[in-house]
């Protein structure tokens, strides 16, 4: 969401310039690229827990949204710093979500799983930036501008939460085929004898 609106917000509220709302956007985005590779060799590291781990990166930001509500103007630093925590923590959470969901799926509908979760995402995205837009447009002209802000800022800190929530009840999941004996790796093994056994 402050991929679409960081800039907007910075700007009406934290007296930014276009180069400080800009800065916060590349801030945001790359700030992903590290933690998308790190946090998903984590997951692999602790045997494809990809719900526990996303959980977990829902709490700094949670805590970036926080921050940023109650940062007082002047600070912009400090907000493209929160930007940044959150653009670090939200794309691998994005990419766990996807692999959590192969990691529990048929090979034959892969496919149509990410199809899914790719058409749901991007209606998300689409309810997401017409929500927070009628919503500054509803309350600006009846409470100000501060206090419109402050009903989209704390909207996304309950989403945050939900969100939270939702992938609480993946933190036991593992892949499939992730005991042995039960598939994966076992079932590449087995095929390699079998195919190795015709040839001889």
């Amino acid at each position: 969401s402050m991929l679409d609106w960081g800039p907007t917000y910075l700007r009406e509220m934290k007296n930014a310039t276009i180069t400080g709302g800009g800065l916060a956007v590349l801030v945001t985005e790359f700030g992903g690229i590290p933690s998308t590779i790190l946090l998903g060799w984590l997951s692999d590291r602790l045997g494809g827990r990809r719900g526990m781990v996303a959980t977990l990166c829902m709490v700094p930001i949670l805590g970036a949204f926080v921050t940023m509500l109650l940062t007082p103007p002047g600070m912009l630093w400090l907000d493209v710093t929160m930007l940044g925590a959150v653009g670090f923590f939200i794309y691998p959470v994005i990419n766990l979500i996807v692999i959590l969901a192969l990691d529990l799926t048929s090979k034959k509908a892969i496919g149509t799983v990410a199809g899914f979760i790719g058409l749901f995402g991007y209606v998300g995205k689409m309810v997401e930036a017409k929500g927070l837009g009628w919503t500054l447009d509803h309350f600006t002209p009846v409470y100000g501008k501060r206090v419109a802000w402050d009903i989209v800022i704390g909207g996304i800190v309950a989403c945050t939460f939900l969100a939270m929530a939702l992938l609480a009840l993946t933190w036991h999941l593992k892949p499939c085929g992730n005991e042995p004996g039960s598939g994966g790796g076992d079932l590449l093994l087995q095929g390699a004898e079998t195919a190795a056994d015709r040839i001889a």
